[in-house]
């Protein structure tokens, strides 16, 4: 390794973990890999995250921010001594050395990582101090698979990996420019993402790994669970280890409060707020008489009336709910309704199918009486705006194109009671015109027959060759 020349470098603030960078699309690049050789890791780069260093006399400050010139998502990096300031730089040895260049005039370059104390085994320590899981990355052939969220479960089509399992690689797509490809498994789904020039290009769901990535028909050479990186011997280790952390546990050890305190600590405690009676909506559930409740509506009770729920956090609830023996049966989808029914039966199965048969006939609905559904609302509104204007291609026809192509003709014909020829002359209405737009108007031709007299000029005209 290079020698450096000794630098004192001091922590000024450690900075932050947030889910969204350092556990999400784009976390590899929040991560770097310690120096040291036997106990190798990966530490964050924490946002805000402030180091001082002094540089021939003077207090040289670097900063870790979100986004720089190339890449809104990735860190960017601000030094600053005294009214001399960088700009954001992706790289933070530009970032020191533009500063110091502006102040002595010297193109003197400083190491980046030195200066940021990624060689300082204290700093690294404290970096590292909160965090409740460090990623990992392991090698197949020329991919290098980064897994940076480990869920547990018993679904052996996943490798006993479960929700909260998240991994990235590198490769090209759409041509030779690079992507990241996201797997992940969320609820009882594995999921595919695909990532490029700042935003998501694809995105494809399945029932397992390999479904997931066949669906795809990317990468053909390797099969899911090895994309997914669930075959790497180490990552099953970790996946073990996370399930012997684990108390076994089912409703009966629910008033069991040590044992209750460790799935907490585990899923919830640094998820939420501080002070919460979580073990309560356990209690009160075991107290009543039916095996079933709405998740929402008990955390509701909870919770201050004023806060806002994270989809971290009700992720982090629902992964609770699971590892302490409770069940899902909600019969409608995530996207439907935010309301979900849970259970405490040993025999989820027939909750599942009484709710939706429920469902099914009109008694259960996904939005309560007293909570506006706006899925309905818009429905009933554009009903009323078709039946307010004419059957011609400047009444029904124009304001039907505005959504006749976002949604199938089932969907059209069941919400707003209009024909498939209506749907189709609007759907036609809105490539000719556009969406919504008034019809064109088409120009009015007059033709009128020519005497031969002004044939025969004409002729003529065009003979002679000097015109």
């Amino acid at each position: 390794m290079p020698k450096h020349r000794s630098i004192a470098v001091s922590l000024v603030d450690l900075g932050s973990i947030v889910e969204e960078f350092h556990y999400g699309p784009y976390s590899r690049f929040w991560w770097k890999m310690s120096t040291d050789k036997e106990n190798a890791t990966f530490f964050p780069l924490r946002i805000g995250q402030k180091t001082k260093t002094c540089l021939n006399s003077r207090d040289f400050f670097v900063t870790i921010v979100v986004g720089n010139k190339n890449n809104a998502f990735l860190p960017g990096y601000l030094c600053q001594s005294d009214a001399y300031i960088s700009q954001i730089e992706s790289d933070p040895s530009n970032a020191i050395s533009s500063v110091y260049l502006q102040i002595f005039e010297n193109g003197t370059r400083f190491s980046g990582p030195l200066v940021l104390g990624w060689q300082d085994e204290d700093i690294i320590h404290k970096l590292l101090g909160d965090v409740l899981f460090v990623p990992i990355s392991i090698i197949i052939e020329s991919l290098k698979i980064f897994i940076y969220g480990i869920g547990i479960s018993s679904q052996v089509d996943w490798l006993n990996a479960g929700s909260g399992y998240k991994s990235s690689l590198i490769y090209k797509f759409n041509g030779n420019k690079q992507a990241i490809y996201v797997s992940k498994i969320e609820e009882d789904k594995c999921i595919l993402e695909i990532y490029q020039d700042n935003q998501m290009k694809k995105k494809y769901e399945g029932e397992t790994p390999i479904a997931v990535w066949k669906k795809s028909e990317l990468m053909k050479k390797y099969n899911g669970n090895l994309l997914f990186g669930l075959e790497n011997s180490f990552v099953q280790t970790l996946i073990h280890q996370h399930k012997v952390k684990l108390p076994i546990c089912f409703p009966k050890n629910w008033n069991d409060y040590s044992i209750m305190k460790q799935i907490y600590n585990y899923h919830l405690k640094r998820r939420t707020i501080a002070n919460l009676n979580w073990h309560q909506l356990f209690l009160g559930w075991l107290e009543q008489e039916s095996p079933i409740i709405e998740l929402y509506s008990q955390l509701r009770i909870l919770y201050p009336n004023n806060h806002k729920f994270s989809d971290r956090e009700l992720r982090a609830w629902q992964s609770m709910l699971r590892d302490v023996g409770s069940y899902n049966v909600t019969p409608w989808s995530n996207k439907e309704s935010e309301y979900q029914f849970w259970t405490r039966s040993s025999q989820p199965e027939q909750d599942r199918a009484t709710l939706q048969q429920l469902s099914k006939i009109g008694f259960l609905v996904s939005t309560p009486i007293h909570m506006p559904n706006k899925t309905k609302t818009f429905w009933n509104s554009f009903r009323r705006a078709l039946d307010d204007n004419k059957q011609n291609s400047d009444g029904k026809r124009r304001v039907l194109s505005i959504i006749a192509d976002e949604f199938s003709y089932s969907e059209l014909e069941t919400n707003l009671n209009v024909g498939r020829h209506t749907i189709s002359e609007s759907r036609k209405h809105a490539r000719v015109n556009g969406y919504g737009a008034p019809p064109l108007l088409k120009p009015v031709i007059h033709r009128v027959k020519l005497k031969e007299e002004m044939l025969s000029q004409f002729e003529l005209f065009f003979a002679d060759k000097k015109n």
